[in-house]
């Protein structure tokens, strides 16, 4: 089990037209984001983008969990 404690954060993005969902490390000035799950309104579609190798496959499962049941609308 990883040491590392991380923390996730959600948000809108104009610009890309969707909403996503960051895993940060905890505690980083400046926020240290390692990966990112992004919802498309355009397509409807999830994107997982890793800024960093070696993430604790329990953080990345976390991750991808949580942004499944936070970032599609509510129909």
């Amino acid at each position: 089990m990883s040491k590392i404690k991380f923390e996730l954060r959600r948000g809108s993005d104009v610009l890309r037209d969707g909403m996503y969902m960051e895993l940060s490390v905890s505690e980083t000035f400046p926020l240290r984001q390692v990966a990112e799950v992004f919802y498309s309104d355009v397509t409807q579609e999830f994107f997982l983008t890793c800024y960093e190798e070696n993430i604790p496959l329990e953080a990345v499962e976390k991750l991808i969990s949580v942004a499944r049941i936070s970032l599609p609308p509510v129909k």
